[in-house]
């Protein structure tokens, strides 16, 4: 594994820390597996040292299991721009709601879009239809998807939004517990109530929400922290807007 080395210093446990390594060319001996080699490490150790050595191997295992963490959907993280979706998913549609909104229009459609400037400066989406060939993007831990929502703001990703089967609910759940950890945080109540789990990260979360008794549908967002506060902004200034023109 290298050159011997003794090292002396401050451990986490009473007293210091001090071994020395035996010289195991694992590419000349490609018998040597990683686990024969930390037993050939802990065979060498002192026994004092022993079960400090262990717990310390432990805490690293435990801290480093989901290390590489940050959330993201269909291999997107937020922050990505709407080149990379269109590189990766070139069959997503994407349009600016601002332009969207001065077509002319039905009364329905020219609402969605005025209310979609408020969410998005560009909105991308895709419907995956049941018959379909499957692809990498129609399905997610094993469950088919119906509708995918991407929102991009200044050419960041925002928001990604996933309508799904309710009967997917349980699998997402398993999913992401296998792929971040256990849930941040549960909101569940009375059988016909509104069900989600939180999974939060450093400006970014997963929720994953069905209604307890539903037979219809589940969903699935990724959401950066500054997203919905940027929203709730955007109304308030459309809301003003408007008042002001009457």
């Amino acid at each position: 594994m290298g050159t011997p080395e003794s090292k002396r210093g401050p451990a986490i446990f009473a007293g210091p820390l001090f071994f020395v390594s035996d010289v195991i060319n694992v590419d000349s001996n490609p018998e040597y597996t990683r686990a024969s080699v930390l037993i050939a490490c802990f065979s060498n150790m002192p026994k004092d040292h022993l079960v400090p050595a262990i717990l310390v191997l432990l805490l690293f295992t435990a801290s480093s299991t989901y290390a590489d963490d940050s959330l993201e959907f269909k291999g997107l993280k937020i922050g990505s721009t709407a080149e990379e979706l269109r590189m990766k998913y070139p069959e997503f549609i994407c349009s600016d709601p601002r332009q969207e909104a001065t077509r002319p229009l039905n009364e329905t459609l020219k609402k969605f879009w005025e209310r979609k400037q408020t969410e998005a400066d560009l909105f991308c989406e895709t419907t995956i239809i049941d018959r379909a060939p499957r692809t990498a993007l129609s399905g997610v831990a094993g469950r088919h998807i119906k509708v995918i929502d991407f929102h991009f703001i200044a050419n960041r990703l925002m928001y990604a939004y996933a309508l799904l089967d309710s009967l997917a609910f349980d699998d997402l759940i398993a999913g992401l517990t296998t792929k971040y950890g256990p849930p941040t945080r549960k909101d569940t109540g009375a059988k016909s109530t509104k069900m989600t789990f939180y999974w939060k990260r450093a400006g970014a979360t997963i929720r994953v929400s069905k209604y307890a008794e539903s037979l219809d549908t589940a969903s699935y967002s990724l959401s950066a922290d500054d997203y919905w506060p940027e929203v709730a902004r955007r109304r308030a200034a459309r809301a003003k807007a408007i008042g002001k023109g009457r």
